[in-house]
């Protein structure tokens, strides 16, 4: 579970950065920001989905 939130934390604020100059972006740039997008959203369930279990199997 550290692993995942280290990980989102430091695609976050790769995304964070991307996003800044996104109007600045050739094309094959952009789809390296939607990569990193979807695997962001990725960790997100990821996170959550194990955040979920153990939450089930605690209580």
């Amino acid at each position: 579970m550290k692993l995942l939130i280290a990980q989102l934390v430091i695609i976050a604020v790769v995304w964070v950065g991307m996003a800044f100059f996104f109007s600045d972006m050739t094309e094959p740039a952009k789809v390296i920001f939607y990569l990193v997008t979807s695997w962001m959203l990725l960790l997100i369930v990821l996170i959550t989905k194990s955040w979920w279990k153990n939450r089930k199997n605690e209580g």
